[in-house]
C-alpha cells in the first residue's frame, strides 16, 4: 500500500517541480529579454527622437498606436490557446494538442488576411487627417509611408504572435524571452545606426517592427522543431475548437483588448486630437514606459498563470495558491517602489534620457501617472490569475463595464485638465471597479480543482 500511494505523490512532486522549473527559467531568461528592451529604449529611441525630432517620432508613435489596436484582435486567440494546450498536456493528449494548435493557425491566418485587405482599403479611400486629426495635415507624405510598413509587419506578425502562446501553453516561456531578446537588440542595432542613414518614419517602423518578425519567425521554426505535434496541418483543423478559441478569444478581449483600446490607443488618439502630434510623443512615452515596467511584472505572471492552470487541472490546489501569493507581493511592491520612483527622479530622468524638449514635465504628471501605473498592475495580478483560475467570461463582462467608465472618466479629465489629470482619473477608476471586485472571485477559483 505505501509503493501505491507513493507513486501518486512522486508523481505530484514531479509536476511541482516542473511547473517551478518552468517560472525560474522564464523569470532568469526574461532578464535578457529586458536588457534587449531597455537597450533599445534608453539608447535607440533617444536617438531616433534626436534625428527626427519630436513631431515626425510623434508621427511614429500614432502610426504605433494604430497598429496596437489591430494587433490586439489576436491577443484573445492566444490566452484561450495557452489554457488548452495546458489542460491537453496535464491529461497527456497529444491529439487535443495538434487540433489546437492547426484550428488557432487557420483561425488566425484567416484573421490577419481579412484584416490586411479591410485596412488596405481604409488607407486608400480614407482621407488620413479623418482618421488622425487636421494637427497632421503636413505631414501626411511622412504617414502614409509609415502607415503601409506597418501594415505589412502587422500581417506577418498577427501571425507569428501564436507561437508565443503556444510556448506559454506548453511552459516554455523562457524560449520567448530568449527570442525576444535577440529582436530586441536587433532593433536596437538597427534604429541606433540605421536612423541615421535612413532619417525617415517608415524606416523607424520598419526596424522596430521588422526586427520583432525576425525573431518570432526564429522562436517558430525553433518551436516546430522541438514539437512537431504542433506543426498546422489542414487535416488537424477542427471547426468546433477554432469556435472554441473565437468565443473564448472575445470574451478575452473584451478584457483585454478594450482595455487596451481605451487607454492606450483611444487616449492617445484624443490626445493628439487635443494638443497635436507634441503631446502624442508624451504619452507615447508614458505607454512605451508602461509596457517596460510591466514587463518586469510579466516575467513571473506569463509562466504563473498557465502553470496556476495546469496545477487546478491536475489537483494541485496548494501549489496554486503559493503561486497565487508571489505573484501578488511581487507585482504589488514593485507597483509601489515604481510609483516612488517615478515622483522622485521621474522629472530629472526624463531630462537626462530624452533632452532638453521633455526637461519642462512637472512632478504632479509623474505623480498622476503612477497612480495609473499602480492600477494598471494590481489589474494585471488580477487578470492573469483570472485566466489561470478559468474564468475569463465573468472577467470579460466587468472589465467591458470598467473600461466604459474609464473611457468616460478619461475623455472629461483630458478636457478639464489635459494628460495629468487624465491618467490620475482613469487610475482612480480601476482600482475602484476591478481592483476590489476581482481579487474576491480569484480567490473563489482557486478554492476549487478544475
Amino acid at each position: 500500500m505505501t509503493g501505491a500511494t507513493s507513486m501518486p505523490e512522486a508523481a505530484a512532486d514531479a509536476h511541482s517541480a516542473r511547473r517551478d522549473r518552468s517560472i525560474r527559467l522564464a523569470v532568469v531568461t526574461s532578464f535578457l529579454s529586458k536588457a534587449g528592451t531597455l537597450l533599445f529604449q534608453l539608447l535607440a529611441i533617444p536617438v531616433a527622437m534626436r534625428v527626427l525630432g519630436r513631431e515626425d517620432f510623434g508621427v511614429y508613435a500614432t502610426v504605433g498606436i494604430t497598429l496596437s489596436i489591430v494587433i490586439m484582435l489576436e491577443i484573445g486567440i492566444g490566452p484561450a490557446l495557452a489554457h488548452g494546450l495546458s489542460s491537453a498536456k496535464a491529461k497527456n493528449d497529444e491529439g487535443r494538442v495538434g487540433a489546437l494548435t492547426s484550428s488557432a493557425f487557420v483561425l488566425v491566418a484567416g484573421m490577419a488576411t481579412l484584416i490586411g485587405v479591410v485596412l488596405s482599403g481604409v488607407l486608400m479611400a480614407t482621407p488620413l487627417t479623418r482618421l488622425f486629426g487636421e494637427g497632421y495635415a503636413d505631414k501626411l507624405d511622412v504617414l502614409r509611408p509609415a502607415l503601409w510598413t506597418g501594415l505589412g509587419l502587422l500581417v506577418l506578425l498577427f501571425v507569428l504572435n501564436l507561437t508565443d502562446r503556444m510556448r506559454e501553453g506548453l511552459l516554455e516561456a523562457s524560449a520567448n524571452n530568449t527570442w525576444g531578446a535577440l529582436g530586441n537588440v536587433i532593433a536596437a542595432v538597427a534604429v541606433g545606426v540605421g536612423i541615421t542613414f535612413v532619417p525617415h518614419v517608415w524606416y523607424l517602423v520598419l526596424a522596430v517592427y521588422g526586427s520583432l518578425v525576425v525573431a518570432k519567425v526564429c522562436n517558430t521554426v525553433s518551436l516546430w522543431r522541438a514539437h512537431p505535434e504542433v506543426r498546422p496541418a489542414w487535416s488537424r483543423f477542427q471547426p468546433s475548437i477554432a469556435r472554441h478559441l473565437l468565443t473564448d478569444g472575445l470574451a478575452f478581449s473584451a478584457c483585454t483588448l478594450v482595455t487596451g483600446v481605451v487607454e492606450f490607443n483611444l487616449c492617445g488618439i484624443l490626445v493628439g486630437h487635443r494638443e497635436g502630434p507634441a503631446a502624442t510623443a508624451l504619452y507615447q512615452v508614458f505607454i512605451s514606459i508602461t509596457v517596460l515596467q510591466l514587463g518586469i511584472v510579466m516575467m513571473l505572471s506569463t509562466p504563473t498563470w498557465p502553470a496556476v492552470a495546469e496545477a487546478l487541472a491536475r489537483g494541485d490546489l496548494d501549489w496554486a495558491r503559493k503561486a497565487a501569493k508571489k505573484l501578488y507581493l511581487f507585482g504589488t511592491a514593485f507597483a509601489l517602489c515604481a510609483f516612488g520612483g517615478l515622483v522622485l527622479l521621474g522629472p530629472w530622468v526624463f531630462s537626462v534620457w530624452l533632452g532638453k524638449e521633455f526637461a519642462d514635465i512637472p512632478r504632479t504628471m509623474f505623480a498622476c501617472y503612477g497612480l495609473y501605473f499602480v492600477a494598471h498592475v494590481w489589474r494585471h495580478l488580477n487578470h492573469a490569475m483570472m485566466f489561470g483560475t478559468g474564468q475569463v467570461g465573468k472577467l470579460a463582462r466587468i472589465q467591458f463595464a470598467e473600461s466604459a467608465v474609464v473611457a468616460a472618466v478619461a475623455v472629461a479629465a483630458l478636457h478639464w485638465g489635459g494628460i495629468g489629470p487624465m491618467l490620475a482619473a482613469m487610475g482612480t477608476a480601476i482600482l475602484a471597479i476591478t481592483g476590489i471586485v476581482l481579487p474576491r472571485m480569484v480567490a473563489r477559483g482557486l478554492s476549487v480543482a478544475r
